[in-house]
């Protein structure tokens, strides 16, 4: 038997399970990176044009430098330029300021304009060795972003003969080596490099090359030398574990994590990388043990407080999730964390509160159509079928093609026995090759309604390819098949496969019983019918089919009783089983 089981608790926790597996959305940085906090800063630093150089010139070169390093920090790198250039005008031996801004510029691709800080600088007897490394490295930096690599490489190799330990001259000419693949002569100045100073950086730089050449065995050798040296380091053992994760060696990876945890407890990259193991395994309590720590470590940063709520939700914990969003609502009032405290809460059957927090989702909001999806599921919960209709059609008329709300609708004009419409309304979609199951399932049951059996057959079979093993589709195609006395052999093993995954389904029984009595092995057919019965006594629908198997197995008055509890259990035509008690069954059924 195809039983409709259409449960909206069902859908509704189907949606928030898909809202907890799902990778988490990034939320929008509220932050304004163009504001200046400082009140001078916001009077002065924030205007454009004339009057923004006439303030820098009114600025003296200490505020210059510190706005400078707070554009820096907030990521306004235009700004920065400015306000260095400011400062270096004001103030010309200012050379750490000026060496900043070659970077910067550098950076930013304004090359023309490195060269000549460059010149200009390079003269000056008042530069330091180290000032003077540096400069002579951004010259080589300018080479490279001009294009002339050779010219940088041989530059960087004379340079690396005065200072053969010099992390960062030996770092800028792995890169060039590297970009072409020069892997060999890499590894190569990295062992001059190790016999002048043996560096924990320059182990580092030899593991990367090592796995860019695919020698892990010794990219492990040079990372374990590199935790020796810097024992404090974090990069080696998150190198070291990624690289056992990619061996699947999943226990290796969690003990060096672990190991450097017991040692470093503060370790906030090391506790997350074991998170993020943790989670990759399917441990979402011990992930949330990690996340708990690591979030009292960290003085409740948002985004891993965030991370916490998805693993407590994940793991079905609503009331730990509710309380973390919740605590997130109060410091980062966005449209995520009031989304996923929502979803707590309707978890939990706080529906009044849930629909309040979800209507507060901005429409603009990634978040805003799930949201939607959500109301319209409770609505639907509470039998408000048309609010649910006018909610998903709204979804709908901006996004025609949101596969989410075609299947909830589909499921409401189930419930309302609007066949034709959900048929008409998901047509347009069927060309689409990776459609939900959900949906080619309910238009399964609605094309079944009409007897339109070929078409049902269509859809089962689509799902049925994506799914091999969806019972719920083996048996509805098998049962249809039975209902037409079509294809019988291919029906029963379309039944038995659903049945080898629910040995003890009532309605898969009465499918396979079904099968077997249009097959005429009514005796078979007796014997499963009165398993079905027994997992479900209360469908009408498989007592009536007890009492046709009970009437061709020659048991008349078992055949009647059948009917009668047919007729009990409210059957949908019972004109037709008073029929069948007062004259038997038609020889020709």
């Amino acid at each position: 038997m195809m039983k409709l089981r259409l449960s909206f608790i069902f859908l509704v926790m189907l949606a928030i399970s898909a809202c907890g597996m799902e990778k988490p959305i990034q939320h929008q940085s509220t932050s304004n990176r163009g504001d200046a906090s400082h009140p001078v800063s916001q009077k002065k630093v924030s205007q454009t044009g004339n009057s923004q150089h006439l303030a820098a010139e009114n600025m003296s070169a200490s505020f210059l430098y510190l706005a400078s390093q707070k554009a820096l920090k907030e990521g306004n790198h235009k700004l920065a330029v400015e306000l260095l250039a400011a400062l270096i005008k004001k103030d010309p031996d200012a050379i750490d300021p000026h060496l900043q801004l070659i970077t910067l510029l550098l950076a930013t691709g304004h090359t023309d304009q490195a060269a000549t800080h460059i010149d200009a600088l390079l003269p000056s007897k008042k530069l330091t060795a180290g000032q003077l490394e540096q400069l002579q490295l951004a010259r080589i930096r300018l080479f490279l972003a001009q294009g002339q690599s050779e010219q940088a490489l041989q530059r960087i190799t004379s340079f690396l003969k005065r200072h053969p330990a010099h992390i960062a001259g030996r770092d800028l000419q792995v890169r060039i080596l590297s970009s072409e693949k020069r892997y060999d002569e890499a590894l190569t100045s990295i062992a001059e490099a190790i016999r002048a100073k043996e560096l924990p950086e320059f182990r580092l730089l030899q593991a990367q090359l090592m796995i860019k050449k695919g020698d892990i065995m010794a990219a492990r050798i040079s990372l374990v030398r590199m935790h020796k040296l810097a024992p404090d380091y974090e990069e080696p053992i998150l190198m070291l574990s990624l690289l056992a994760i990619k061996d699947k060696d999943f226990q290796e990876a969690e003990q060096l994590l672990r190991d450097f945890i017991a040692a470093h407890p503060d370790s906030l990259r090391v506790n997350l990388a074991l998170g993020k193991l943790l989670i990759q395994e399917k441990r979402l309590f011990d992930a949330i043990m990690v996340y708990r720590d690591v979030a009292k470590r960290s003085g409740n940063n948002p985004e891993i407080l965030r991370q916490l709520g998805m693993l407590y939700f994940q793991h079905k914990d609503y009331a730990e999730a509710e309380s973390v969003f919740r605590s997130l609502v109060d410091v980062r009032p966005d449209d995520m964390s009031r989304f996923y405290l929502a979803a707590s809460m309707e978890a939990q059957d706080k529906v009044a509160e849930a629909s309040a927090l979800y209507e507060m989702i901005d429409t603009g909001s990634v978040l805003a159509t799930e949201a939607q999806l959500r109301l319209a599921a409770i609505d639907v919960s509470h039998d408000q079928l048309d609010q649910a209709t006018r909610r998903l059609q709204k979804i709908l008329k901006e996004k025609p093609e949101h596969l989410g709300t075609h299947v909830m609708l589909s499921a409401v004009r189930l419930t309302q026995k609007k066949y034709r419409k959900l048929i008409d309304e998901t047509a347009s979609l069927m060309p689409m090759k990776k459609l939900p199951t959900q949906l080619l399932f309910n238009r399964a049951v609605a094309f079944d309604h009409f007897k339109e059996y070929a078409q049902a057959e269509v859809m089962l079979n689509r799902v049925i390819k994506r799914n091999p093993n969806d019972a719920e589709a083996l048996n509805f195609l098998g049962y249809t098949y039975a209902v037409q006395g079509i294809k019988l052999n291919e029906a029963k093993a379309l039944i038995q496969r659903a049945l080898s995954q629910k040995p003890n389904d009532g309605y898969y029984l009465d499918s396979l019983a079904w099968a077997y009595f249009k097959s005429g092995d009514y005796d078979k057919a007796a014997g499963t019918q009165s398993k079905a019965l027994k997992q479900v006594p209360d469908d009408a629908v498989m007592h009536e089919h007890y009492g046709d198997i009970m009437w061709k197995n020659g048991q008349q008055a078992a055949a009647r009783k059948a009917w009668q509890k047919a007729i009990e259990l409210k059957s949908e035509h019972p004109q037709q089983l008073q029929q069948k008690i007062k004259s038997g069954l038609n020889v020709a059924e």
